[in-house]
């Protein structure tokens, strides 16, 4: 008794004693604030069209970075650059100006009246500090180009309930609502009406959901072809785990297969969906070959095999040569997340990722898609560096998906190759006028 007595008369006095201390404090009479800047705190400015070209279509537009710096002192008495968030000076301190009108054209520009072949002249200035000026070539609107449309068959693979691996704790069948959806946003991309990237450019192509297979009976859900399967695709039977190897190795195993699991590659785009993540490599493939050029044309940069005729891709890897291996994983974005598929897709049509190799001219063969160190890459922002010093914002379709970029545009290049390659590259040569 006297023990619980003892504790209670602790508690007490521990609760008399901190609200004594509450009651003894008062309020700091310190004016704390956030550090202010102002236009004459600015000592250089870093400045960036995201861009040396702009079409001239009225739509195509420079987005225009700006960095500010500051002079501090350091404790030893000298001096350096920091950079600062020009947002943290008063609304309107940075102008951004075109030298030859000398108009202001605030952080975005774009024009449908500048001539081809001109150059235009920008530079950012906040008080007296102005930016080095930098310059931006004008492009010509491009030409509306003839609508071109793709019967598209997704080829969905679903592991068989009666086999041992199969878990429905973690089964996710693909809903074809996202199909249909994922292929409408890809449409909307490549046609640039989701975009305004200042060399974007419409594809005019229309991948549509094929309402019909080979016998020409009429699908019950146009662009579907639901495939079970069980261990009978494994290469070899006593390895547990599927692995890519394998499905293309059955698709490609007999004639019967290859007829089965792979449509008309001259009358459809054949799309594997398969059960792997977005990070492993399928095998879907470049083109290999091209026709030789006809009058008024070119070689694609590239694509080194020169194709006998149209029917001049036949192989016994026609699943890697002929069709587009997609993990499933890209209808499973994650929250608020766009499916996006056009990547992988863009790859069969001949595209490649922006990102800087020494493997290929311009390192995808365009010279109007910003080459950058991916190696290097933040991917914590959309604003990255090129590998020329210049920086810009992500918005390339081709832009790998599981890093920050709006993937919303092609440009002019990339839209001339893809409809070089689908109109002149054998196995890919799918594309109908009606």
């Amino acid at each position: 008794m006297t023990t619980k007595m003892n504790i209670k008369k602790f508690i007490i006095s521990a609760i008399i004693g901190t609200a004594a201390c509450f009651s003894g404090c008062k309020q700091s009479e310190f004016d704390y604030k956030m550090v202010e800047v102002s236009a004459e705190d600015v000592s250089a400015i870093n400045f960036y069209t995201g861009s040396d070209m702009l079409i001239a279509d009225g739509k195509a537009t420079l987005k225009f970075i700006v960095e500010t710096n500051k002079t501090i002192k350091n404790a030893d008495g000298t001096t350096a650059s920091q950079l600062f968030d020009y947002r943290k000076l008063p609304a309107g301190t940075v102008k951004i100006y075109e030298q030859t009108s000398n108009k202001e054209v605030g952080f975005t520009y774009n024009t449908s009246t500048a001539v081809a072949g001109s150059k235009l002249k920008f530079y950012a200035q906040v008080g007296n500090i102005k930016s080095p000026v930098k310059e931006v070539t004008i492009r010509a609107t491009p030409p509306v180009l003839p609508t071109l449309y793709v019967d598209v068959i997704f080829h969905v693979w679903e592991l068989n309930p009666t086999n041992v691996a199969y878990d429905p704790s973690s089964f996710q069948p693909t809903n074809y609502s996202d199909i249909v959806n994922g292929v409408k946003i890809m449409n909307d991309i490549i046609n640039n009406k989701v975009g305004n990237a200042p060399n974007g450019a419409t594809a005019n192509i229309v991948f549509r959901l094929a309402t019909k297979n080979v016998a020409g009976q009429t699908l019950q859900y146009p662009g579907y072809d639901r495939i079970v399967y069980s261990d009978e695709v494994k290469n070899n039977p006593l390895v547990l785990a599927i692995n890519p190897a394998d499905f293309t190795g059955f698709i490609n195993k007999t004639p019967a297969n290859v007829a089965k699991y792979i449509w008309n590659p001259k009358s459809y785009l054949n799309i594997h969906l398969l059960p792997f993540g977005s990070g492993t490599f399928l095998g879907t493939l470049s083109p290999p070959k091209q026709l030789a050029p006809g009058l008024g044309e070119v070689s694609i940069p590239g694509i080194t095999g020169i194709a006998a005729n149209e029917d001049d891709f036949v192989t016994t890897t026609q699943a890697q040569s002929t069709t587009v291996l997609m993990p499933y994983t890209v209808f499973r974005p994650g929250f608020e997340r766009r499916i996006e598929i056009f990547n992988i897709i863009g790859i069969f049509y001949g595209l490649y990722s922006p990102a800087f190799t020494t493997a290929r001219l311009y390192s995808d063969f365009c010279q109007d898609t910003p080459e950058y160190n991916s190696t290097n890459q933040d991917i914590t922002t959309t604003i990255q560096t090129a590998i020329n010093g210049e920086k810009f914002f992500l918005e390339n379709a081709m832009d790998d998906n599981r890093n920050p970029s709006s993937h919303n545009s092609l440009t002019l290049d990339q839209v001339n190759r893809m409809r070089s390659v689908l109109l002149r590259c054998p196995g890919r040569m799918n594309s109908k006028t009606q």
